[in-house]
């Protein structure tokens, strides 16, 4: 079973399909068509308005990503999925560009001071008392059986 976002990606696919021309559909093989058929949500209402063009049609990345690789295996020839690949790469170089940016572990650290400590003796932390009369006899008792 596949998740609700690919039922939905499926399911827009199959209505951009059903409004493509026929002999670009039977391009693409039955067995993936049926694949789509199967696991597009029952209950999906189109809400693609196909008076604009694909690109103004607020798709899912998920269904760009379902056309372009019904694009790319099935409509292509040759030239053009070798164009279209070539395309893909540039693209993936500048997604990784802006990534490295967003996220380069220079900059990250570049903005913060780091803070000196100052280093202090321990023994201004710690605070001493005065032993009470019958503390200082039972120390000086166990120190007598602890030489033993």
């Amino acid at each position: 079973m596949v998740s609700y976002e690919y039922s939905v990606a499926f399911s827009e696919t199959l209505d951009i399909l059903s409004h493509t021309k026929k002999e670009d559909v039977e391009k693409i093989p039955n067995n993936f068509l049926e694949f789509l058929r199967i696991n597009a949500l029952k209950t999906y209402e189109s809400k693609l308005d196909f008076s604009n063009p694909i690109k103004d049609m607020n798709l899912s990345q998920k269904t760009i990503g379902i056309l372009s690789i019904i694009h790319k295996k099935y409509w292509c020839n040759n030239e053009q999925r070798k164009d279209f690949e070539e395309k893909l790469k540039q693209n993936e170089i500048v997604y990784q560009k802006q990534l490295s940016g967003r996220y380069n572990t220079d900059k990250l650290f570049k903005n913060k001071e780091l803070k000196k400590v100052i280093n202090t003796d321990i023994t201004d932390l710690i605070e001493y008392k005065e032993q009470s009369w019958y503390q200082k006899i039972f120390a000086k008792i166990l120190s007598i059986f602890s030489k033993k």
